[in-house]
């Protein structure tokens, strides 16, 4: 079998077939060569460039790095942890510091550690060691440091507290208290009464003041009250200001201590010119004098 070929100049050639079989298997087994050779020289090559990279490390500075490198861990571990025992000192000094100012036992403000102990161990000198010394002194502190936020959240709201107290007087100087509470002689009937407030007289139209900070309740007519201003204190305390020649706030306004909530006169069930001031916890009336200042 022949394969025919035309050539450029027209002519045809013909050329056995076992003849391009042929060439096609020499060409095909020189690549094969060729391919063999390229690989046996690329592993040779490796083998060269890896002997040298071998042969020039060092084992004494490899550990020698290696020292070093433990060395400046156990280093910054070292500087946290005497970071960490100074802000507990601090947090410590803090919280006796607290308990000195409110005449209390430290051990009152300090949170509640709960059993300790183990063996008598060697001061730390490993990384591990100081590592665990570092995560006990994080969690120590958390606790030191939430005892005092506790504390200092408590006091915040004891002055808070403190400030919607009625402790102020809630008149001018010059007034002076012309009726105390409890039982007295009705000023109308002369019969044995019991009077729910105590009454200070004063010029008319001077200062009606709270005598704590809170929440106006009520400001408005009511009966024998006259002109009335209620504001409540929280915790079910509140303090009225009664027979007011006129009112200066609205319920549901928030005032504060010695704010100046009406002017004095003698409306509703009144003799005179004078405030009728009570202190009600849950609706029951309490003496005002152990309210007002030592002065009064």
């Amino acid at each position: 079998m022949q394969l025919i070929v035309l050539r450029p100049d027209g002519l045809c050639a013909r050329l056995p077939l076992w003849g391009m079989a042929l060439a096609g298997a020499v060409l095909v087994l020189l690549m094969a060569v060729a391919v063999v050779a390229a690989y046996f020289a690329g592993q040779s090559q490796r083998e060269v460039v890896r002997i040298p990279v071998t042969s020039t490390l060092d084992p004494v500075a490899v550990e020698t790095a290696e020292r070093e490198a433990a060395r400046e861990g156990l280093n910054h571990l070292v500087e946290r942890v005497v970071t960490l025992e100074r802000q507990l000192s601090r947090v410590d000094r803090r919280i006796r510091s607290v308990g000195d100012s409110l005449g209390l036992d430290v051990a009152d403000l300090a949170p509640a550690s709960g059993g300790q102990g183990g063996p008598l161990l060697e001061d730390p000198d490993s990384p591990l060691e100081m590592h665990d010394r570092l995560l006990a002194l994080e969690h120590l502190l958390r606790r030191h440091s939430a005892a005092v936020e506790t504390v200092d959240t408590e006091l915040r709201l004891d002055a808070a507290r403190e400030a919607l107290l009625p402790r102020q007087r809630p008149v001018e100087e010059d007034s002076w208290i012309s009726s105390a509470f409890g039982y007295r002689e009705d000023p109308f009937t002369g019969n044995r009464r019991f009077h729910s407030g105590m009454d200070f007289a004063g010029r008319p139209g001077s200062e009606i003041r709270a005598a704590g900070g809170g929440l106006v309740v009520f400001a408005g007519r009511r009966g024998s009250f006259g002109n009335l201003v209620e504001i409540a204190h929280g915790g079910g305390l509140n303090t009225r200001y009664a027979h007011n020649a006129e009112i200066l706030v609205e319920p549901g306004q928030r005032v504060e201590a010695g704010e100046v909530i009406a002017k004095m006169g003698r409306t509703g069930r009144a003799t005179d010119t004078h405030l009728h001031y009570e202190v009600v916890d849950a609706g029951r009336a309490l003496n005002p004098y152990q309210f007002l200042p030592d002065r009064d």
